[in-house]
């Protein structure tokens, strides 16, 4: 168990203005997070993945896994109220062998192999790898209040983070443990924050994360 997958997907799919939780959404007539998971599982540089899932919903994952018979799962572990402290909790429970995390949101369904497996050279390399696309738009930094342009940024050093993000295990950990942070929303913040390099690779347009109606539909023309 060289390197494991964390998979946060313990979403409700509120913004999604659907009933069922986001993980088990149809795209394609498959749940969404199947995409994210076969991919995953077919990546020969994978050895495991632990799952983060909502806790009324860990005995439908693990139907879902012999319905889909993958093979790297590893666990099911409920998941907090937040991102973050769905990740921690995964973190708690990789084998002692493993010394890459790779984390990927389960909402990304077209993440490919080739990205994932450069993310955890590059891991391996320089300790902390974000995969993040390039910024198109003119951006604006605004005051404290959100009303007035303080500064336009330079959008050629702007990117936008995806996943998959991978990490020396002893990097991740650390970056969880010092943290009292809860609400972040990417795991190479918490690494910046305590002093790690993290290396950029460059994303694609296509590795969307469906959280709205529109991004599901975008999502079905995708596929």
């Amino acid at each position: 168990m060289k390197t494991v997958a964390i998979v946060p997907a313990a979403g409700s799919g509120k913004r999604l203005g659907s009933r069922t939780k986001k993980p088990f959404v149809l795209l394609g007539g498959k749940p969404l997070v199947t995409y994210a998971l076969k991919t995953l599982d077919s990546c020969e540089d994978i050895d495991g993945i632990i799952v983060a899932a909502e806790k009324r919903c860990v005995g439908r994952f693990r139907r879902l896994v012999k319905e889909f018979k993958f093979k790297k799962i590893l666990d099911i572990i409920p998941g907090g109220a937040t991102r973050s402290e769905s990740v921690r909790n995964c973190l708690r429970s990789i084998p002692t062998a493993c010394d890459t995390v790779v984390i990927h949101d389960g909402a990304r369904p077209f993440a490919d192999r080739k990205t994932i497996k450069e993310s955890i050279r590059l891991a391996r390399r320089f300790g902390a790898c974000v995969t993040a696309l390039p910024e198109s738009d003119t951006v604006k930094l605004t005051d404290a209040r959100g009303l007035f342009v303080s500064k336009t940024l330079d959008r050629a050093r702007i990117y936008r983070a995806q996943t998959p993000q991978a990490f020396r295990r002893r990097i991740i950990e650390k970056a969880y443990a010092s943290s009292g942070i809860l609400r972040a929303t990417d795991d190479s913040y918490l690494a910046e924050a305590c002093g790690a390099k993290v290396r950029v690779l460059r994303g694609s347009g296509g590795n969307i994360k469906v959280t709205t109606r529109e991004d599901l539909k975008l999502a079905e023309v995708l596929l």
